[in-house]
């Protein structure tokens, strides 16, 4: 949706919308740890996933969020993976559902900062990205960016594609994972 070719009144219910459903759930319990993302709660077996309406496996959902179907990719604990980061922190302590990564979409600067208004009205920045992680991302040092809220808990990620296009996620980690966070991406 193009600001210009919109009405105000609709691009501020499309947004109010959004804001809506990505923070509901754990909006109400301020202050509480983050328990998972809509119907999906941490700990859950993929058997129980798979059994969602929104949800076609244990290991993928597809919700609609900003007049948009948005691709939930799950992660358990104890899977493998090719990311050498997340498996470690996969093979951590507790059990059942631990990662929702919701995929946003193609970044664009003005999605982006949507997506950091969005989550900060509802979840604390606990983790910046530093002015040395840009200029390493800029200069493809690095493949990806990722802003912690919550200590970990959600994370709004910039990832560059291998063919050079950048995608948006916003993630939500149980606190086991979280942990991980927090460790390998000291506070700013």
């Amino acid at each position: 949706m193009h600001p210009t070719r919109s009405h105000p009144i609709t691009l501020l219910i499309g947004f109010m919308g959004l804001f809506s459903l990505l923070i509901f759930p754990s909006f109400l319990m301020a202050g509480e740890p983050i328990t998972g993302f809509r119907d999906l709660k941490f700990g859950m077996t993929p058997k129980e996933v798979s059994g969602l309406q929104s949800c076609t496996s244990g290991k993928e959902c597809i919700y609609e969020l900003s007049e948009k179907n948005r691709y939930l990719e799950l992660w358990y604990m104890g899977d493998s993976t090719e990311d050498v980061a997340l498996e470690t922190a996969l093979k951590g302590p507790g059990s059942g559902l631990a990662r929702i990564s919701i995929d946003m979409g193609q970044y664009t600067e003005d999605w982006y900062k949507q997506l950091q208004r969005i989550l900060g009205n509802s979840y604390q920045l606990t983790h910046d990205i530093s002015e040395k992680h840009i200029q390493a991302f800029l200069a493809e040092e690095l493949p990806e960016l990722t802003s912690g809220y919550e200590n970990g808990q959600v994370l709004l990620s910039v990832r560059r594609r291998p063919y050079g296009n950048m995608i948006l996620r916003v993630i939500y980690q149980s606190p086991e994972m979280a942990q991980f966070f927090l460790t390998s991406h000291p506070p700013t």
